[in-house]
């Protein structure tokens, strides 16, 4: 994270707890309760998010075997096509030429289009641990009479008991244990 974006956050936080005063809340207690969580851990250990990423790192390696034998494919009908250059007419050779770059350009779009795919399933795994990782977090921060829930990126020290991440990774993984992919394409 820059050291600009922390400087905003801790700002940010400072101006939270000095906007509360002293006496701000007393009626429920004179303590601010915060709590603090390592996200960036919560989504490393995620077992969803492994899962997912081993799912769609076995359907790239799965695809990428595919597009070698089609690149394969296309290189011979290539060297054909040259071996022909001489036998063909000019008319001939220029449309079977059109069919062959036809068919790459084809293939170059089929592979976006699954490199699309693939990072949108990412992205849209990504997304759906976020939410639970909030709901998570507001679940413990409740259990906890906590009324700030911290980043710890943007935290320089903290005292261990004010650390959430281990039990919202445990919490997410129980609510959220796999996330499954869709086929790439569809």
């Amino acid at each position: 994270m820059p050291q600009e974006a922390v400087m905003r956050a801790l700002l940010l936080v400072l101006v939270l707890v000095l906007s509360l005063g002293p006496g701000a809340g007393a009626q429920e207690s004179d303590n601010l309760g915060i709590v603090v969580i390592d996200a960036e851990a919560v989504y490393r250990e995620s077992t969803a998010l492994r899962q997912l990423q081993t799912d769609i790192v076995t359907q790239r390696e799965a695809f990428a075997e595919e597009i070698r034998g089609r690149e394969e494919a296309l290189r011979a009908d290539s060297q054909k096509l040259a071996k022909q250059q001489g036998i063909l007419s000019a008319a001939a050779l220029a449309e079977r030429r059109k069919a062959l770059e036809t068919r790459a350009a084809g293939l170059q779009r089929q592979v976006q289009e699954r490199k699309a795919a693939l990072d949108k399933q990412w992205s849209e795994g990504m997304r759906r641990v976020r939410e639970i990782l909030i709901e998570v977090s507001q679940e413990i921060a409740a259990d906890r009479n906590a009324d700030l829930v911290i980043e710890k990126s943007v935290i320089v020290l903290v005292k261990p008991e004010f650390d959430i991440t281990s039990e919202a990774l445990a919490l997410l993984n129980k609510k959220l244990p796999e996330l499954k992919p869709k086929a790439a394409g569809q």
